[in-house]
């Protein structure tokens, strides 16, 4: 009932609502996993960290989450997609205005200094 009454709310008004759009790619969320892995367990067990522990470990937890998601919201902010595309970092070329130009020019220099996987 409530769910339905906030979408009269936003048709009303015009607003989209948008969903989590995966930006997270395959080699990405296994490097995000794996790092996100390693600084929870260090974290928890390495007490030199001393008051160090709570950043590292809150670090490690958005790493993880991030990568089991698939979704960063970083890199939905900055116009990174790299679940499509072959270079390194692959930005979303479907943007609208400066982010959109920007990330087909970093696209085509990454072919063009062969950053490409």
């Amino acid at each position: 009932m409530r769910q339905a009454a906030q979408r009269t709310n936003l048709e009303t008004y015009g607003e989209e609502v948008k969903t989590m759009k995966q930006n997270v790619g395959p080699r990405e969320q296994l490097l995000r996993i794996v790092i996100g892995s390693l600084a929870l367990a260090g974290a928890a067990l390495l007490p030199q960290l001393r008051g160090w522990r709570w950043l590292v470990g809150a670090w490690g937890l958005a790493n993880l989450a991030s990568g089991l998601t698939r979704y960063c919201p970083s890199n939905q902010l900055t116009g990174i997609d790299n679940t499509q595309g072959n270079e390194l970092v692959h930005f979303d070329e479907s943007l609208h205005g400066f982010r959109g130009r920007l990330g087909q020019r970093l696209n085509e220099l990454q072919h063009r200094i062969g950053a490409s996987a």
